[in-house]
């Protein structure tokens, strides 16, 4: 079983970025930066593979990724990850119990062993209704079941895109869709930077930008069951995290931004 981390990145000059990442597997990482070419090099007895793009866009990243991944499974990385000691152990560990996952999700913490996710205690399948819950740095997958079914990442979603986030949702999403298992075991394989107002990259508050953005993930995600998966985000959050904005209002912003998505996707 091969596993290979496959990496996103922007404005490298070389792969010094992977040095404190603690990788103990073969690397891919795209680099949109203004060149185009490739490099290779050896980091921890393990090959490192750098393709320098100018394409832009998170989800064009990941898809050049899983374009031209080699590994059995790979794991999704962005560029600011420390990986635990024996992380590879963990995954390897976890799909010889799980024969059935096509795709396995993990966890992180931050070094403070805060864990900004909370799920089950137990190995469990995740279901549509936990997809929102489940950031990118924790998904593993098999390679050659997602490309038999030839899913990809919506381009529209993601940081440098039409609607900066949520394009691991939507694609965790697709392949529940494309009949792929989806198997969740809850062991912490990196550490993650604490959150800070610097790396809460997408979220400029929770003003109509905010809600947009939300919706039009909601709809990419959910679709017939938008409304009802709207309603009830905005029931769950409206006393706790986002009480001084109006409830009508919140949902008309999201549903706009299920307007706005159809409209970029037929363009």
């Amino acid at each position: 079983m091969k596993l290979q981390h496959i990496i996103s990145t922007m404005h490298r000059s070389d792969f010094s970025v992977l040095q404190p990442m603690n990788c103990r597997c073969d690397m891919l990482v795209v680099n949109q930066c203004d060149v185009e070419k490739t490099e290779r090099c050896a980091i921890n007895e393990c090959v490192a593979e750098m393709i320098y793009t100018t394409q832009r866009g998170l989800s064009n990243s990941r898809n050049m990724l899983l374009e031209n991944a080699t590994g059995d499974i790979v794991i999704v990385g962005d560029d600011d990850l420390t990986y635990v000691d024996g992380y590879e152990k963990i995954i390897k560990q976890a799909y010889d119990e799980h024969p059935e996952a096509d795709i396995i999700v993990f966890n992180f913490t931050d070094r403070k062993n805060n864990n900004p996710r909370k799920y089950s205690a137990k190995p469990k399948r995740i279901s549509i209704f936990e997809i929102s819950k489940v950031a990118s740095v924790e998904v593993t997958m098999r390679l050659n079941k997602v490309k038999e079914k030839g899913l990809y990442f919506d381009s529209l979603l993601g940081l440098g895109s039409v609607f900066c986030a949520g394009e691991e949702n939507a694609f965790l999403a697709d392949c529940l869709r494309a009949k792929l298992k989806i198997v969740y075991v809850p062991q912490v394989i990196c550490y993650s930077p604490p959150a800070t107002e610097n790396n809460k990259k997408w979220k400029t508050g929770f003003d109509k930008d905010y809600f947009i953005k939300r919706g039009a993930c909601f709809y990419r995600i959910y679709k017939i069951a938008f409304l009802f998966f709207t309603l009830a985000f905005v029931l769950l959050k409206k006393r706790t995290v986002f009480k001084n904005v109006p409830f009508f209002k919140a949902i008309g912003w999201m549903c706009e931004g299920k307007r706005e998505y159809k409209k970029a996707a037929k363009e």
